[in-house]
């Protein structure tokens, strides 16, 4: 981390409007990143907490003149959204010291004083810091808009909008380890043990045959769509890293579909979906799948009445499709597009039928679903595949997951239909 360009990239300036303390040689500055540098790389690492509050302590402790390090590390743990958790405290007295260093001279140490402040609920004391540094501006505008702007949101506290998606994702996170260590999780191995091929009783919904507008469609699926969530064994012994895709709810009572590779994660201490309610459920069973078709059913533990979507075979290549999914942990990315064609796909004496859509999705999209204007799922996400340049390859040769031989021309979306999903169910009349 450049430390100086990190804290003013985050708060709106540049690196060249605003002067730095001042630094006597290169070498402290060096230093000073890598100390700092150092506390966020502890903070970052599973149970670093400790580790970084030493490192924290030694910035304070032997460093208690050096005003840029101090700002620097006060202004990364008031401003970067990454962080696990947040010092507030270490912030404050980080910025108190490097405002006594440079005598409430420095625009930069003073902005960062004023909004360690104003975040630890001295409010009025922070806005008086922060009209300080605006007066300092007066031979640079670009800066003193900037602040004005921030002295406005600080004067009148903007309504909270709500977690960003790093946010949701550590929660998330955090909710599947608790499962874990309460108990209420099941390892993947025993749902995987426990797992049959055959259809499986469902109550399913009756299809629709409703129009509905864009915006009713994503209020309607958004209830129904879930962030399927595990702690996938990492490289590291004894580590597990988040796994995040999509599923959605077929029947009231927590049954939920998602693709056969997003459980297939033997090691797994934990498979969970939180639903749209923000509650986040144990898959407690897997009902069925089909690996080849990459179909899971599965049932949420501790679940009442779901809203849930209804099935129905039969989409036609031109027709409009909508998808609702978590593209690289964009949480709820309502996506349209076409049903491009349907294709036939062999491998290992097998055989099914896909479909490719014009419908974008991602890394995390998986097992979301593929809904008409009325709210019926016609197919799931299932992979995607890139087609690259190249002269001397072969028509259908072109397409490389691995080491792409050319430039990228187009992706290819490639679904499950629902015809697949619906041969693993038994409808409950």
């Amino acid at each position: 981390m450049a430390t100086a360009l990190l804290a003013w990239s985050v708060g709106g300036f540049s690196a060249v409007a605003v002067a730095a303390p001042a630094v006597a040689d290169a070498e402290p500055a060096a230093e000073t990143t890598d100390l700092v540098d150092d506390y966020f790389t502890q903070l970052a690492e599973p149970d670093g907490a400790q580790a970084a509050a030493a490192v924290g302590a030694q910035i304070l402790r032997d460093h208690a003149d050096d005003a840029l390090m101090l700002d620097s590390l006060a202004w990364g743990i008031l401003t970067d959204d990454a962080l696990p958790q947040r010092d507030l405290p270490l912030a404050l007295r980080a910025a108190r010291k490097a405002y006594e260093i440079t005598a409430g001279d420095d625009v930069q140490v003073l902005e960062t004083c004023a909004r360690a402040l104003v975040m630890t609920g001295s409010r009025a004391e922070g806005i008086a810091m922060h009209r300080r540094a605006i007066d300092l501006c007066d031979d640079d505008p670009s800066t003193r808009l900037v602040l004005l702007e921030i002295l406005a949101e600080y004067e009148r506290p903007p309504a909270d909008p709500g977690p960003t998606d790093d946010e949701r994702l550590r929660r998330l996170e955090d909710g599947a380890r608790e499962l874990v260590t309460s108990g209420r999780g099941v390892p993947l191995d025993d749902l995987l043990s426990r797992a049959t091929i055959e259809p499986c009783r469902v109550e399913l919904t009756a299809p629709s045959d409703r129009p509905l507008s864009s915006e009713d469609l994503f209020e309607l699926v958004r209830k129904s769509v879930v962030v399927m969530v595990a702690l996938e064994p990492a490289a590291e012994e004894d580590r597990h890293d988040l796994s995040l895709a999509t599923g959605f709810v077929i029947a009231p009572a927590g049954i939920v579909v998602t693709n056969y590779h997003v459980v297939d994660l033997p090691g797994a201490p934990v498979l969970a979906a939180e639903t749209a309610d923000g509650v986040i459920h144990p898959v407690t069973e897997i009902l069925a799948v089909s690996p080849f078709a990459d179909i899971a059913i599965c049932r949420l533990g501790g679940v009442d009445r779901l809203p849930a979507l209804p099935l129905i075979a039969g989409a036609k290549p031109g027709q409009r499709l909508h998808a609702l999914s978590h593209p690289d942990g964009a949480l709820y990315s309502f996506t349209e597009g076409i049903l491009s064609r349907y294709f036939v796909h062999r491998a290992d004496g097998q055989a099914k039928t896909m479909f490719t859509t014009t419908v974008d999705f991602a890394v995390g999209s998986s097992g979301g679903p593929l809904v008409d204007d009325r709210g019926n799922v016609v197919g799931m996400v299932s992979s995607t595949l890139a087609v690259y340049a190249s002269d001397d390859a072969l028509h259908g040769d072109r397409r490389d997951e691995e080491a792409p031989p050319g430039d990228f021309q187009m992706g290819l979306n490639m679904c499950v239909p629902a015809a697949d999903i619906l041969r693993l169910v038994s409808p409950v009349r």
